[in-house]
């Protein structure tokens, strides 16, 4: 041990083991260097200001204006439609309910009653089942336009982190769009966001005041948020 070489040196024990105190120390500062040298280069970025400035963004929800659009008039034709069968089978059960009229013809309109109350029945489930599909497909559009854009964004984040000796970039957890992460905190320069916005050739620009109407809530800020359902109640049975 060095402190018993120090103890038996002749009459340079002291120097000795300031000596080796010295070296030791210098030691464990390298050995500290080395590990935070070899600790992984890490960096955070924020994806929602990412998406909300990707050019694909603004094309994007164009598109999907446009689609909604074109799904709120199909939804609004059927719906007329759906009104005008309920309304012929009420004209009908009323008739048949004439008291004055003779056994024979109150079963004739009976049974035209039945008739157009089964076709109400069906334009209503054609209804509840094209509303659902349509919003399926408004979804199922927005997902794959949002994984568009990320994947865009997610390729230059990877080159980046190669040419930049990178070695983990992490995702800063997201206001708007629901995004959880586990980064708890990020100091400022681990940011490589405006980085990366030059890499694409995205402008920053100053966000948008939060809205509080329909388009609140979505990744792309297009998707309307759940209105009361207008679905018009079953034909009532005869």
């Amino acid at each position: 041990m060095v402190l018993s070489r120090c103890s038996l040196a002749d009459g340079g024990g002291e120097q000795y083991m300031s000596r080796s105190l010295t070296g030791c120390a210098l030691v464990f500062v390298l050995l500290g260097s080395m590990a935070v040298a070899a600790g992984p280069t890490i960096a955070v970025i924020d994806l929602e200001d990412l998406v909300r400035l990707h050019p694909n963004t603004a094309s994007d929800k164009k598109l999907l204006e446009q689609t909604l659009k074109e799904f709120t008039a199909q939804k609004e034709q059927l719906q007329e439609q759906l009104q005008n069968t309920r309304k012929a089978y009420e004209a009908a059960a009323k008739e048949a309910d004439n008291p004055a009229l003779g056994e024979k013809a109150r079963q004739k309109l009976s049974e035209e009653a039945s008739r157009k109350r089964g076709e109400a029945v069906a334009a209503e489930r054609e209804y509840s089942e094209t509303v659902r599909s349509l919003q399926r497909q408004l979804t199922d559009q927005e997902v794959r336009m949002l994984k568009r854009t990320t994947g865009e964004i997610e390729d230059v984040v990877a080159a980046y982190a190669k040419t930049n000796g990178l070695q983990l970039v992490l995702q800063l957890p997201g206001r708007k769009m629901g995004t959880v992460s586990g980064v708890l905190y990020a100091d400022d320069a681990l940011d490589i966001t405006p980085a990366i916005m030059r890499q694409m050739g995205i402008k920053p620009q100053p966000e948008e005041p939060a809205q509080e109407d329909d388009e609140a809530g979505s990744p792309t800020g297009t998707r309307p948020a759940a209105q009361k359902s207008d679905k018009p109640a079953a034909p009532a049975g005869k």
